[in-house]
């Protein structure tokens, strides 16, 4: 049914007007979504100016009048002529880069050209009477003795840069090479050997296939354009993923929950947020005396070993390492059982510290003691800094008060202290053993705290 509908000339581009007319529809659906993904902004440039290309084509593949004649591929020259501007775009986007002042001259001569293409007047850009197109018989086009010929060697030129441009990145980048590059390339490649299959055999030079495939070709391009972009897209999740992994490992997800509702460009200074918690503050006993007597490669391997375990224990009871302080851990525990989770949390620090010491064989001069401290109440979690160095943190006198406990067991020579308030959460028929050892005063408190030891089993 087409052949009769449509001349033969036109029936390659009025295939490659449909595909890329879809294609570019498709492409603005998807740019709704993501608007502010640039390759998909120059890729729905592309499919435009494509479908204009093969749109002129059409028209003027019709032979109706002189006046679609010249209009046709007046619109068939023109989105010719700005096709080097879209990929000069599309390639700036893909590095994510400003375009530098050879793109911006592409763009500019694109402009100019079509321009002409457009306006011109005259045999030698565009006029009458029309001429027998050189190998396609039967079909008539506009004069164009300088511009034509201009148009589509600027056209080609561009393509093979950018074809050696990209096998160049390719070619420096020894260990991970982007995967997009490569169906760039092959798009670039495809297309300017079907503009030169096309070109040779318009000077009459003889080539091996017959009849023109530079619709063919640009088809595969637009293809290729595609599949750039999808895995484009798909290492900027990639890389976005890893990001976020990475980020997680130095803010708590907890915070991020509430300092990041908004995505993690929202994060300020000053984002807040009060929770009820439970306070976890852990403590290496002699860690002074300790790095004078170990070399510093192998104090901090047995810290990093240590907190390894520590963090397994914390992660277990679902709590939450909020900092690292050198030899010092603060632990934060949410939820109505916190103060549950936070105290057998604890329990299995000292044990995992009992079994640590245990499997290094430890001398006793060099093994590892802590101290831990507990308390429960109001918290505020969130960002302080400036707006280029920030940091999460928990702040408030419950804070505070578990780091006075935990400071405490050095004096009263125990392992872990827990405040009255975190005892009174505990659930009845708590396995702990807890010994009550009356009020103390701590720094920071404005009456005195009644505190109670863990008497490990």
């Amino acid at each position: 049914m087409l052949p009769d509908l449509i001349p033969h000339y036109s029936v390659g581009p009025f295939i490659g007007f449909v595909a890329n007319a879809v294609m570019a529809i498709l492409c603005l659906v998807t740019l709704i979504l993501y608007h502010s993904y640039r390759p998909l902004r120059s890729l729905f440039l592309f499919y435009l100016l494509f479908t204009f290309f093969f749109l002129g084509w059409v028209i003027y593949g019709f032979q109706k009048s002189h006046a679609s004649l010249l209009m046709g591929y007046r619109i068939d020259l023109a989105a010719l002529a700005l096709l080097p501007a879209s990929w000069a775009w599309f390639n700036a986007s893909l590095s994510n880069d400003r375009l530098g002042w050879l793109s911006r001259s592409m763009i500019g001569i694109s402009i100019l050209l079509a321009g002409l293409a457009l306006l011109g007047q005259g045999p030698w850009l565009m006029g009458s009477p029309p001429v027998p197109h050189e190998i396609a018989s039967g079909i008539l086009r506009p004069q164009s003795k300088v511009l034509r010929p201009l148009i589509h060697s600027f056209s080609l030129l561009i393509c093979l840069f950018y074809f050696l441009l990209t096998v160049h990145k390719l070619w420096r980048m020894k260990a991970k090479r982007p995967a997009y590059l490569l169906p760039f390339a092959v798009g670039m490649a495809f297309w300017f050997l079907g503009g030169l299959h096309d070109a040779l055999r318009s000077a009459g030079i003889p080539v091996p296939i017959d009849g023109q495939i530079l619709w063919f070709t640009s088809f595969w391009l637009s293809i290729f354009l595609t599949i750039t972009v999808t895995l484009h897209f798909r290492s900027l999740e990639s890389a976005i993923r890893e990001a976020r992994d990475v980020f997680e490992k130095f803010v708590p997800p907890a915070y991020l929950r509430r300092i990041a509702s908004r995505g993690l460009g929202s994060i300020r200074p000053g984002e807040a947020d009060q929770q009820w918690a439970t306070i976890l503050c852990c403590d290496i006993r002699g860690f002074t005396a300790l790095s004078e007597r170990l070399p510093p490669g192998q104090l901090i391997t047995l810290v990093n070993q240590l907190y390894e375990e520590i963090a397994h224990v914390v992660n277990a009871k679902q709590g939450v390492i909020d900092k690292f302080l050198g030899d010092a851990v603060l632990c934060i525990f949410e939820g109505a059982d916190s103060a549950r989770r936070a105290v057998a949390c604890g329990a299995e620090m000292l044990a995992a510290v009992r079994a640590f010491n245990a499997e290094k064989d430890s001398p006793v001069n060099q093994s590892i003691q802590i101290g831990i401290g507990i308390h429960c109440g109001p918290v505020i979690l969130g960002t302080i800094g400036s707006s280029e160095r920030m940091d999460s943190t928990v702040l408030g006198l419950t804070v505070n008060l578990a780091k006075r406990l935990e400071e405490l067991t050095k004096s009263l020579k125990v392992a872990m202290l827990i405040s009255d308030e975190v005892a009174r959460q505990l659930p009845d028929g708590h396995p702990y053993k807890l010994r009550n050892l009356g009020e103390v005063s701590v720094k920071g408190s404005s009456s005195p705290l009644t505190v109670y030891e863990m008497v490990e089993s």
